[in-house]
């Protein structure tokens, strides 16, 4: 059975080609365009992750996620804000309750991170390493997670990140 995950997005031009990478990807996608649907949708389907934006018609994001928090039956559901707004914003977002924020333009290697994270899909290494891997295949696997825990955008996606990085340099001494 495939997991169900919840997309908030008013602009097409970014819930349409969401949906369709996490179809191709397995997973089951459920929509809204707007905060007072979504939380109908989410009641009813209970999405194993909600993506929302903040800047919505009508009741915002932010909103959305003070309701999802609020209510028994989804409150332990696992949220990221996706926004365009800065990095107050994200702070207001976590203050309501969201797990993960995620700018715009999204970086689509960051993307399938958080979701796999924050849906309970990623591995204990979300890149798997050989023993008898050569010296600049692990540079480069250790540049790209520099990079991670540059753009990580939550505590447990930092920690995470540290936790394979350290694995990574202990693994080339």
């Amino acid at each position: 059975m495939s997991k169900t995950i919840l997309i908030v997005e008013d602009d097409f031009d970014t819930l349409h080609p969401l949906s369709e990478l996490l179809r191709l990807r397995g997973y089951e996608v459920v929509t809204a365009t707007e905060a007072d649907a979504a939380l109908t949708l989410a009641r009813r389907h209970k999405p194993a992750l909600i993506l929302t934006d903040i800047a919505l018609p009508g009741a915002s994001g932010l909103s959305l996620i003070s309701n999802v928090r609020r209510n028994e039956d989804i409150s332990s559901t696992p949220i990221i804000a996706i926004s365009g707004c800065g990095p107050v914003v994200f702070l207001e977002a976590q203050a309501a309750g969201a797990d993960l924020c995620i700018a715009k333009p999204i970086n689509i290697e960051s993307f399938w991170a958080a979701v796999e994270f924050m849906s309970g899909e990623a591995a204990e290494s979300s890149i798997p390493i050989a023993a008898d891997q050569p010296e600049s295949s692990r540079a480069s696997v250790i540049d790209r997670l520099v990079d991670e825990l540059r753009t990580a955008s939550s505590r447990d996606l930092r920690d995470d990140c540290l936790k394979r990085l350290k694995s990574q340099i202990l693994r080339a001494d």
